[in-house]
């Protein structure tokens, strides 16, 4: 389990970094994180899964945003 763990976690390293950029992303993270933990207690194996792929989600598609925008800022410093 430890050796996945690392694996995961250094696997998404970059997208915790972008994500982490913008404090409603922050707390939306803990919030989820939270809500996933609370289902692995309580033994809601399925429930769990299905938050934990929500997340995941959730999290690719915000820092998908913030790479464009940081892009785009990019472009306009480059072309202005």
């Amino acid at each position: 389990m430890l050796k996945t763990h690392s694996e995961i976690t250094e696997r998404i390293k970059i997208v915790r970094r972008l994500d982490f950029t913008k404090i409603d992303r922050i707390n939306t993270t803990y919030d989820e994180h939270g809500q996933i933990i609370k289902a692995i207690l309580a033994k809601k194996t399925t429930e769990a899964q299905k938050l934990l792929k929500a997340h995941i989600e959730q999290s690719k598609i915000e820092v998908r945003k913030i790479t464009l925008g940081m892009l785009q800022d990019a472009r306009k410093l480059t072309s202005g």
